[in-house]
């Protein structure tokens, strides 16, 4: 791990000075992974950094196997089941903001960044969408390629992109895992063909919940997400990429107000894997019109999402 100094203390989407305190210090509550981790939230702009920093060959120990979104899942008939189950929500994802704007046209070539399995890419391809991948598991890689997903390679900075190439970009819960964003998001934008778009979902950094519970915030997810934005942040990204945010907006993500109070009870995920955590999953989802009032009577709500082209 690389040692954090002064030089380090900028933020990497204004330029702004950090502060020498970090406004959040916390451990890995999902996974326990050893360590403990800083905040630093810039003052300017509102985004949040992770220290220490971390080159981007250090990230893949912060994914054990086993991580959620990438381990296979269970065989068997309860296998086949939580596949169909997948399914249905990748098609319910693409039915929702901003896929129903980015959607909007005849299918063409695709690019998920953080693919996953290839659930929402398998999606697409079911919709006449040609789509490729970049994923760092290679367990999860190997299973996103029966989906009929073409995965390029782990990391952007290493993915053979021709330039104008997608007409979509899908950054799903992906671009707070990154390094340097704003330099992923420029191999983002030579990438995107003319009239294309990038669909960007993340969690809301300038959320009402992240306010409230702090460093026992669900999305905080320390130390993978390496960097925390908030609208003006997001933006402000984009924008230096030279992409430009068409729509901008927040919604409620099913887990994220159940498993931040879980952490304010008891400090950890009680069920990083497995049974158990499709189990509360599932208890989740039924208590989600409750989780969707409270979020919305709080404030800004925990997911943000963005659309952009490519900026004149």
């Amino acid at each position: 791990m690389t040692t954090p100094d002064a030089s380090l203390r900028r933020c990497p989407f204004c330029d702004g000075e950090l502060p020498v305190r970090p406004s959040i210090v916390g451990g890995d509550r999902l996974l326990g992974l050893p360590g403990r981790f800083e905040v630093r939230t810039c003052s300017r702009c509102g985004a949040g950094t992770t220290e220490p920093q971390l080159a981007e060959e250090e990230l893949a120990a912060l994914y054990p196997e086993g991580y959620g979104s990438h381990a296979d899942g269970s065989a068997g008939v309860l296998g086949r089941a939580l596949a169909a189950l997948k399914r249905l929500q990748a098609g319910a994802i693409l039915r929702s903001r901003p896929f129903t704007d980015a959607l909007a046209g005849a299918p063409g070539v695709a690019l998920d960044v953080g693919c996953a399995r290839g659930e929402l890419a398998g999606a697409l391809i079911a919709r006449g969408w040609r789509v490729a991948g970049i994923e760092p598991s290679a367990q999860a890689a190997a299973v996103a390629g029966t989906n009929g997903v073409e995965v390029l390679a782990p990391t952007l900075s290493r993915a053979p992109l021709r330039p104008g190439s997608y007409d979509l970009v899908i950054m799903r819960h992906s671009l707070e895992h990154l390094a340097d964003p704003v330099s992923d998001l420029r191999r983002v934008r030579e990438a995107l063909a003319a009239g294309g778009r990038v669909a960007v979902s993340l969690p809301n950094y300038a959320s009402w919940q992240r306010r409230a519970f702090r460093g026992r915030w669900f999305h905080l997810d320390l130390p993978r997400h390496r960097t925390h934005l908030g609208g003006d942040a997001l933006a402000r990204a984009l924008r230096a990429a030279g992409l430009e945010p068409l729509r901008m907006w927040s919604s409620t993500s099913v887990l994220g107000l159940p498993a931040s109070l879980q952490y304010a009870l008891v400090g950890r995920c009680i069920a990083p894997g497995g049974l158990k955590l499709r189990a509360l999953a599932a208890v989740c989802c039924v208590c989600y019109p409750l989780t969707w009032a409270l979020d919305g009577a709080g404030g800004e709500r925990d997911t943000l999402h963005a659309l952009a082209v490519l900026r004149r």
